[in-house]
Order: structure tokens, then sequence, then C-alpha cells
């Protein structure tokens, strides 16, 4: 049985969202003597092994990247769509490592596959639960699309593969990265607004909140425009039409990319047209050549310490 089905982007936060999201991690759990613990999660309980040996990601965010950065023993995942399954700024897979493919779940091939732990977006495999848990003991955590921090997602991945303190090394290391970013970069940031932009198949969107693009510039101290400001405080994006794009003229730099998430080339006629239009040329940040273009599989498909990092250096060239 195959399933395809788009990761739900933007949705709504969830009731109870803090408490789901403490049980989604479980750090502290006591191990009992047959080797495997239990865990709560967002949806439901699983029994889980302390060291997992065959590991399943059934997201192509968190569940692949934090997974390759912890060095866990990763069998398969879920990938990105497109020329770049696996983005190079990521450790390489282990050997024998099986790409899935993007927003597909196979459940014949998981079975066949033999995990002894799956783990997947609450979005990703909340429809297939009950099937996924016949296969193996199968854990949900929330992600950005349930307005949880990118970092504090990852840090619920690294608990579950047994992995926390290099996932704790490495955010204090790219912390530390962007502090000193932040300093060496305090006139520019002081001086310049900002507005982060995403074309997708049907609108323009500027990118907010939680969201792993935006969370960074947050922390790099980067101002924001007030066309960047979202009625509801949870929001993620607001939608812009061709004839809206003028609300970006209070931006002095404009960030932009085309696609993402494995859709990139559904952009294509969208991104065209209103970079090529009039309204787009007469953006203040565009005439004075302070609007780029950035690399998508960073800003938007990065949902890890190495994409934050590849982020860091896309940024320094271009303030």
């Amino acid at each position: 049985m195959v399933l395809t089905r788009r990761a739900a982007l933007g949705m709504t936060g969830l009731a109870g969202l803090a408490a789901m999201a403490g049980c989604a991690t479980p750090g502290g759990e006591a191990a009992d003597a047959s080797g495997t613990r239990t865990v709560e999660h967002p949806l439901g309980t699983a029994e889980i092994p302390v060291r997992p040996q065959r590991v399943i990601a059934l997201d192509a965010g968190a569940g692949l990247q934090t997974s390759l950065e912890a060095g866990a023993p990763l069998i398969a995942a879920e990938t990105l769509a497109g020329e770049t399954a696996i983005s190079d700024y990521l450790p390489k897979p282990p050997g024998g490592f099986q790409p899935l493919g993007f927003n597909e779940i196979d459940l014949e091939r998981l079975t066949a596959l033999a995990p002894d732990l799956i783990i997947g977006s609450r979005s990703r495999v909340e429809e297939l639960y009950p099937q996924l848990t016949k296969i193996a003991p199968t854990v949900a955590y929330l992600n950005t699309a349930d307005r949880v921090r990118w970092r504090d997602t990852a840090l619920t991945v690294a608990d579950l593969l047994g992995a926390r303190p290099e996932l704790e090394r490495r955010l204090a290391e790219f912390d530390a990265a962007a502090k000193d970013f932040a300093e060496q970069h305090t006139e520019s940031l002081k001086q310049r607004s900002v507005a982060l932009v995403r074309f997708t198949a049907d609108e323009v969107r500027i990118l907010t909140g939680v969201i792993f693009p935006s969370d960074l510039l947050a922390q790099l101290g980067v101002r924001r425009p007030a066309s960047n400001e979202p009625k509801e405080a949870d929001a993620t994006y607001i939608s812009l039409t061709r004839e809206t794009v003028p609300v970006l003229a209070d931006a002095d730099t404009i960030l932009y990319f085309s696609g993402g998430g494995g859709f990139a080339q559904e952009s294509g006629e969208l991104f065209a047209e209103v970079t090529e239009g009039p309204l787009w040329r007469r953006l203040p940040a565009v005439k004075a050549g302070r609007a780029h273009q950035v690399n998508a599989l960073n800003w938007w498909d990065g949902y890890s310490t190495s994409a934050a990092h590849a982020c860091l250096t896309e940024l320094a060239g271009l303030l």
C-alpha cells in the first residue's frame, strides 16, 4: 500500500501544544531491564528500544536531518524530491541506507526493512499510525506545523535516538557561531530591515513566526519590516498576490527563494511572472540591488544545525 500526500505545512496549532511537546520529549524516562523504555507522544504511547539499531524516519526534515547529525543507525528515510534528495551540508547516510522518496509511505516496503523504531512528524504519520505500529514501535513528534521551534523538535528526535548530548553539543556550537555573526554584522543588522519571501505554486508568502528561516533570523537579531508582522500571533506566513507585492516596499533587504519542500519546479511560472514584473522591479530593495535569491535547500528544506550553518554562510555574503 502506498500513500502519497503533501506535508501539512501551516496548520493551526494544536490544543494543549505545550503539554504535548513535553510528552513528545522522552528524556528522563527510565529504561527497564529488557532494554526498552516507555515514551508518550502526540499520538499515544510507545515502548521503544533504549538503543535503537534499525531506525526509519518518515520525515525529510527533523527526522532525517537529526538522525544524520546524531550518527543514528538510520536504515531508511523520506528524502526530498528533485535533483537533491539529501542536502550536501548534512552528514552522509550510513552504508545500506535506503531513500524512501518524498511524501510517500509504502507499508509493504517498511515491513520488509524490519525496523526496530519508526519516527516521524505528527502530520506525516497520523493517518497511518495504527498500521505503522504493527510494523515497529512508532513515535510521532510536533514540528513547526504545530508551532514548535525547529531546535525543540530536533532535541525531541535526538532523545528518541538516545543522542541528546550530541545534538546539544551541535546546538551550542551553532549558537556560538550565531552570536559571533551578530556581533560581526551589528551595524548592518541595525541599519537594514529584512523581508523573507517564498514563492509557491500559487502565491507569494512572507515567512514569519517559528518557521525555520524566520526563527533563524530572529536569533540573529535581524530586524523585520512592518510588512512582515502577521495579524495572528502564531502565523508562519503572510499571503501576497501579484497585486499586493508592493507591501514589501518597506523592506531594506529582501531574501527570497522559489519552492522548497520538493516543489521547486511548481513555483517557476509565478516566480518568473512576479520577479520579472514591474511591481517587483519598483521595490526599493530591488532597485538598490539588495534583493537576493537564496538557496531553498538551506532556507526551507533545512531543519538542522547543519542547515543553520549553511544559512549563516550564505547570509554573510549578502549583508
